[in-house]
């Protein structure tokens, strides 16, 4: 029979772990939050002219702008375990809606590759 039992409360190694996890989150949110930058000083640059095609990029753009990610950009240090576990949490959430932004540009880009290809007279 195993007489270990798990500690009550959470021990150095367990909250520097957590911590570590959380600033590599946070490092990785100030790069992709730089990134979103990047994209939206170029698109800034295109035509309005393609306003239709650029739709779901410009909402996704927006949305970051505005402040979807700003929480990332404000990690603090936790104090224990319960606050890096939560940090976490968020950090976890943001990548979720990462992705689904990035998946529905993606599905965009597709889209318009088999519209481009449907359009294209067949040449035999």
């Amino acid at each position: 029979m195993d007489n270990t039992t798990a500690p009550t409360r959470p021990n150095r190694q367990t909250l520097t772990t957590a911590n570590a996890a959380t600033w590599a989150q946070h490092d990785r949110a100030n790069s992709l939050a730089a990134l979103f930058e990047a994209i939206r000083a170029w698109r800034l640059m295109q035509p309005h002219t393609d306003a239709v095609e650029f739709a779901p990029l410009d909402a996704i753009l927006d949305a970051v702008a505005l402040g979807g990610s700003a929480a990332l950009l404000r990690l603090q240090q936790p104090a224990n375990v319960t606050e890096a576990c939560e940090a976490h949490r968020e950090v976890m959430a943001a990548r979720a809606r990462a992705f689904e932004a990035l998946r529905l540009v993606w599905d965009q880009i597709e889209n318009a590759s088999i519209r481009a290809i449907v359009a294209a007279p067949e040449t035999r």
